[in-house]
């Protein structure tokens, strides 16, 4: 205040007062400056700092997206590996099903065999048998009809005078005749009882296919229904129909193998 007071001293003290002031003035115009670049990076890195928690949160949620999508894929291949044992154990029992049937065809195709064979044998058999029966039946009617026109040449003896002579040759005659209607009805006898032994056979042969049948009705009756009204063909198809879904399927898990090992790459 002196300074400014003494005026000699004034045109000094205020060209200092006033560099003082423009050395103040560009001091805080410099303070100014530094704070504005100040606030300016300040802002810069708060926008980095949010940028970089941005990303940060992104790339939580792509791990959380990655762990679920990893945990989902794992319940998918446990169920794709349970489904795949279901499947296999299908296949199994479907390969099991069809070498049964296919051997099921081929006992039924020998049995089948055999027994045409046997039904053969045995309608021959009875054929023959009824062609000698009636042969043998034609004979003894032909025996019959003899005896009774034999009887029948025994009445003019009857009707002759009776002599001593005559009664003598009848009564031969009469013998002679019974002896041999004796012997020929003994034949018949023989040969009836013949005929009701085969025709008893006959019987017992007859039952014994009955009884064959039988038990093939029952092998029969013990398969599936869709089985017994299916024909040999109609069993063979369904067993190379079996067959192709169990190859299939073998393809359906392979290309699920290879979708499970690209997800995981």
């Amino acid at each position: 205040v002196t300074v400014l007071l003494d005026p000699q001293l004034r045109p000094a003290a205020m060209e200092e007062y006033l560099a003082n002031m423009r050395t103040l003035r560009s001091y805080m115009n410099d303070l100014e400056e530094e704070a504005a670049k100040r606030s300016a990076e300040e802002q810069r890195q708060r926008t980095a700092i949010d940028a970089h928690d941005s990303d940060i949160a992104l790339v939580r949620a792509q791990a959380k997206q990655v762990s679920d999508e990893a945990e989902h894929l794992a319940k998918a291949r446990a169920h794709v590996c349970v489904e795949m044992a279901e499947k296999q154990g299908r296949i199994a029992s479907l390969e099991v099903v069809g070498a049964t049937l296919k051997q099921t065809l081929d006992l039924l195709q020998l049995e089948i065999t055999s027994t045409s064979a046997k039904l053969g044998q045995k309608r021959l058999f009875y054929t023959k048998t009824m062609e000698t029966l009636s042969v043998k039946l034609q004979e003894h009617q032909g025996w019959l009809d003899s005896d009774k026109n034999k009887m029948v040449a025994i009445e003019p003896f009857a009707e002759a005078p009776m002599n001593k002579q005559n009664i003598f040759e009848g009564k031969r005659y009469e013998v002679l005749n019974l002896g041999g209607s004796i012997d020929k009805e003994s034949d018949v006898g023989k040969k009836l009882l013949d005929i009701k032994a085969k025709g008893s056979q006959l019987l017992l042969e007859i039952s014994e296919c009955k009884q064959t049948l039988e038990q093939e009705s029952n092998i029969t009756a013990s398969f599936p229904a869709a089985v017994q009204e299916m024909d040999k063909k109609s069993l063979e198809e369904e067993y190379k129909a079996l067959q192709g879904d169990g190859a299939g399927e073998a393809e359906y898990f392979q290309s699920l193998e290879e979708r499970i090992i690209k997800m995981k790459v």
